[in-house]
Order: C-alpha cells, then sequence, then structure tokens
C-alpha cells in the first residue's frame, strides 16, 4: 500500500524533450492526467517492453546491479557538489513500458529506493485535455 501511495505522490509529468534526454533507451511511456514538474539533472531508470533494465543507458542483467548502480550515482552526485547530504537526494526517474505488470515496476522501485535514493518518481505523458 505505501508503495502505491510513493508512486501516486512521486508521479510527474516529462515533456518530450525531456523523456529522451538523459537516455537513448525508448520506452513507450503511459498517459495520465498529472501535476507538471521541472526536471533537473535525474537519474533515469528504464525498462523496456521486452524487461530489458538500464540505468542511464548501461544494461543491467539484475535488480541488485540496478540498486549498486543508483548508490554509486548517488554518492557520485553528493561529492561533485561537495555535500554529503545530497547523498540520495538525486531524483531518480523510473521509465517502465506502459505494457509492463505494477509488479515489475514496483520491483525496480525497490531496487532504486534500496541504492538510496530519496527522490524517485515516474515517467509518464501528459493525456491530451487532462491534468
Amino acid at each position: 500500500m505505501a508503495g502505491v501511495m510513493i508512486l501516486t505522490l512521486a508521479t510527474l509529468i516529462m515533456n518530450a524533450q525531456s523523456l529522451f534526454s538523459n537516455t537513448s533507451i525508448k520506452v513507450d511511456i503511459p498517459k495520465a492526467n498529472v501535476i507538471e514538474v521541472e526536471l533537473e539533472q535525474s537519474i533515469p531508470v528504464s525498462i523496456t517492453k521486452e524487461g530489458k533494465m538500464y540505468v542511464q543507458d548501461e544494461e543491467m542483467p539484475d535488480l541488485q546491479s540496478i540498486t549498486q548502480r543508483i548508490k554509486e550515482l548517488q554518492e557520485k552526485y553528493a561529492m561533485e557538489n561537495n555535500d554529503p547530504e545530497l547523498k540520495g537526494q538525486q531524483l531518480t526517474v523510473i521509465r517502465g513500458d506502459k505494457s509492463l505488470q505494477w509488479g515489475q515496476i514496483l520491483e525496480v522501485l525497490d531496487a532504486v529506493k534500496k541504492g538510496g535514493a530519496k527522490r524517485v518518481a515516474l515517467a509518464v505523458v501528459k493525456r491530451k485535455g487532462g491534468g
């Protein structure tokens, strides 16, 4: 239940240009009526319709690899900004193909959270006339 609430609260909208600026992985993002949020530098985590998982443009063989990579990127973000309190604060955006089962998305969300990400959002495309 908490996972669903986190996903609901963390959902954000990305415009088409932002969807592909941080990664080259093609994912058919679902549409939703949501609040628009301006993105800063974020970590894209993508799941294709075939179930392949990527952090940025690097394919991940399993969920543990996602956890480890997110941990590394969050630590790097804090070090680059010379502020250890920023560890875990870089926005991580999960981009799951709309044909995926929710269970797959939640497993990736769990792996991202285990990697120390405190700010996680789901990517969606704004529905026409909605929102």
